[in-house]
């Protein structure tokens, strides 16, 4: 027995897969933002959000982050893939 699928239908198939294992398509992150919590979980398990500061943004001041003193009312703001790309390149500097 012969099944045929439509390309259209295989392409929707595959992005609700792709949903459900939480694969997110790269032009989807790019601008997307994140909160430090959300930077921690992801990238820094383990670690305090003070150490996040001090040893990362205040010591590399990475391009990612916007705003890293941001005062009362307002929050620090983290570029999603600008930030897994910088952890890519620059985690074998941090002192784990």
């Amino acid at each position: 027995m012969e099944v045929t699928i439509s390309r259209e239908e295989l392409k929707k198939e595959i992005i609700e897969i792709m949903k459900e294992l939480d694969f997110v398509p790269k032009n989807e992150s790019k601008g997307k933002t994140i909160t430090l919590a959300q930077f921690k979980k992801e990238f820094c398990p383990g670690k305090s959000i003070d150490w996040i500061k001090e040893e990362i943004f205040y010591k590399y001041k990475p391009d990612f982050v916007f705003d890293i003193h941001p005062g009362h009312g307002r929050t620090i703001r983290i570029y999603e893939s600008a930030a897994a790309e910088w952890m890519e390149k620059n985690s074998k500097k941090l002192p784990w």
